[in-house]
């Protein structure tokens, strides 16, 4: 956002006339402010949904290709085609969802990898559930665990690991 400037203190409304010309004059400036933020978010949460997208296709493509084709037990499979995606994720999520500028990589990354580890650990549960317990199809079951997990990355990479932090501590 733009620098703003600060608030007149040499001037105050003294007619009613005034004081309304002055308060629409800041009641616009504050719409046109929440208007950017909002289209700022509305970007993000599509972008973040495009790339998350792709992700996911290449996530349970690679589960497919671990388990079914390879042999490889489910759980084995779903950490493995975990470690690739996440890394992938995080440059895609830091690059194109987020636009995030800061030297903070590796700080960014571990932080991002902690909130994945959540999520991981939401999807091991569903995947135990799910494929040992209730005998699912492993894909389908890997699917629905993986679209559960997803619906929290937005939200904590939002608010955990690309938040907006002051330009001089960059």
């Amino acid at each position: 956002m733009e620098k703003q400037t600060p608030l007149r203190h040499d001037h105050y409304p003294t007619t009613k006339e005034e004081y309304e010309a002055e308060l629409t004059e800041t009641e616009t400036e504050f719409k046109e402010q929440l208007a950017a933020v909002e289209n700022k978010n509305k970007g993000q949460a599509q972008r973040f949904l495009l790339f998350g997208a792709l992700t996911v296709v290449v996530n349970i493509a690679l589960f497919y290709l671990l388990n079914h084709m390879l042999g490889i037990e489910y759980q084995l499979a779903n950490f493995i085609d975990w470690i690739l995606t996440v890394q992938c994720s995080f440059w895609l999520d830091r690059t194109f969802v987020f636009k995030h500028k800061s030297t903070r990589y590796f700080k960014e990354m571990t932080t991002f990898y902690g909130t994945r580890l959540i999520t991981y650990l939401i999807e091991f549960i569903l995947l135990w559930v799910g494929i040992s317990l209730l005998k699912f199809h492993p894909t389908i079951t890997k699917v629905v665990a993986h679209g559960l997990a997803v619906s929290f990355n937005y939200f904590l990479s939002m608010k955990l690991v690309f938040k907006k932090h002051p330009e001089t501590n960059d």
